[in-house]
């Protein structure tokens, strides 16, 4: 196990599979206790959790539903008492990993899928960060990693123009705070991924998966431990001249 996160605490938003789940394993390997944070299924947390354990890493499942202002809170206050007197009580690296994702033509969508996927994939993002930032600030150090999308550079197909906002909104809020950071020593950062096999997006999802497999230079999906190989490099000590950079991870699909 590499030690360069040690004595670092890392939270990574819904972690319990997928991309969120690979990136808690990584940062937990290079020896950050993670807090691994889930909406859904206490059991795949304990998985990730476990999983983590028997490697030697230190983590703890938190459960919070970060589409709701409370569930927010709930995490924030959570996090504290788990930590407050450890580590100085800081969270050092952010990932805000949490989305969700509908398909479907924009005129036939309602308002409630609007606000679902705004309160996930924007407001957690920002309540979060205005939550944990202040304490990075006073440390001199911190990471924020949002993980947005390829699609927060363009729309390649249809059926997507609110998920599609929402990630060029990540990109945006990305870019912005890290004017306002960048002197602190705290840094912020997106990792943009393209298509990865995962189970909201599994690389044998028929017709739809070929396609996109074209589209990528590489020709294949790419796999949630590539994303999180990413995200560990720009959390590393070795980032620390990067800053609003909004990262691109698609096997070439942009080139």
């Amino acid at each position: 196990m590499s030690k360069q996160f040690e004595n670092k605490v890392a939270l990574v938003t819904g972690s319990s599979r997928g991309i969120g789940a690979a990136i808690a394993i990584r940062l937990a390997a290079d020896g950050a206790h993670v807090v691994v944070n889930y909406a859904a299924s206490p059991a795949r947390a304990e998985q990730v959790v476990a999983e983590i354990t028997r490697a030697g890493g230190h983590a703890e499942a938190v459960h919070a539903d970060l589409s709701t202002l409370e569930g927010t809170k709930t995490l924030v206050e959570s996090v504290s008492t788990v930590f407050g007197g450890k580590f100085g009580g800081c969270v050092d690296i952010l990932v805000n990993n949490a989305g969700t994702a509908e398909y479907g033509p924009f005129l036939e969508s309602s308002e409630d899928s609007y606000d679902k996927h705004y309160d996930l994939n924007v407001r957690s993002m920002i309540s979060l960060t205005k939550a944990l930032a202040p304490r990075m600030i006073e440390a001199k150090w911190g990471r924020i990693i949002n993980i947005g999308s390829r699609l927060g550079e363009g729309a390649p197909v249809a059926g997507l123009a609110i998920y599609v906002s929402t990630k060029f909104a990540v990109h945006g809020f990305t870019r912005a705070l890290s004017r306002e950071l960048g002197a602190t020593g705290v840094t912020v950062n997106s990792v943009q991924p393209g298509a990865i096999d995962t189970e909201m997006s599994p690389d044998d999802g028929g017709p739809a998966a070929q396609m996109m497999k074209k589209l990528m230079s590489v020709g294949r999906f790419g796999r949630p431990e590539e994303i999180a190989s990413a995200v560990a490099f720009i959390a590393s000590p070795d980032s620390a001249f990067i800053n609003g950079e909004n990262l691109t991870v698609d096997g070439g699909w942009n080139a």
